[in-house]
């Protein structure tokens, strides 16, 4: 099957507010942008790879932010924004179109830059814990270092273990 172009339309960094019984996206700025897949089927764009598109189009790091994707369907009353959580959403937003073939604006909101936090000292505090641990476990004769934590009996062989009766 021939590739065929998927053009998609997005709102980057704005909200979703209440107007009466209906919702209504407030950008942030009033910048439309676009990205276009080449692709043979919809089902190739998935929820990863839309954001990782979105992302280099917006010149940020993917792990540092946390965005949300949605839309407010253009054939559903009153208006309610949906959000994309997955490849299935992802799949329902792109064929989700109106009577003239014309598909909803994607609306991303920037929720808030990630934080990446040193866990070293956490670790090194578990470390620890479980080094004293089995150092004492150790001095007592029991968790060898070939067994530790394998179920086996003190002497007993890893491949001879012999079966236990549950009676």
């Amino acid at each position: 099957m021939c590739p065929f172009s998927t053009n998609i339309h997005f709102d980057y960094d704005g909200h979703y507010s209440k107007d009466g019984d209906d919702y209504k996206w407030i950008p942030t700025d009033a910048h439309l942008y676009a990205i276009s897949f080449k692709t043979s089927s919809l089902e190739e764009i998935t929820y990863s790879l839309l954001k990782e598109r979105i992302c280099r189009k917006m010149g940020i790091d993917p792990f540092t932010k946390r965005l949300n994707l949605g839309y407010i369907p253009l054939v559903v009353e009153p208006k309610r924004q949906s959000y994309i959580l997955d490849n299935k959403d992802v799949f329902v937003y792109l064929t989700s179109v109106d009577r003239e073939q014309r598909r909803s604006i994607l609306h991303v909101e920037d929720i808030k830059e990630l934080q990446i936090v040193q866990i070293t000292e956490q670790l090194s505090i578990v470390g620890e814990r479980s080094c004293s641990r089995n150092y004492c476990e150790r001095e007592s004769g029991y968790g060898e270092e070939e067994n530790v934590g394998t179920g086996l009996e003190h002497d007993e062989h890893p491949h001879k273990k012999q079966k236990k009766s549950r009676l």
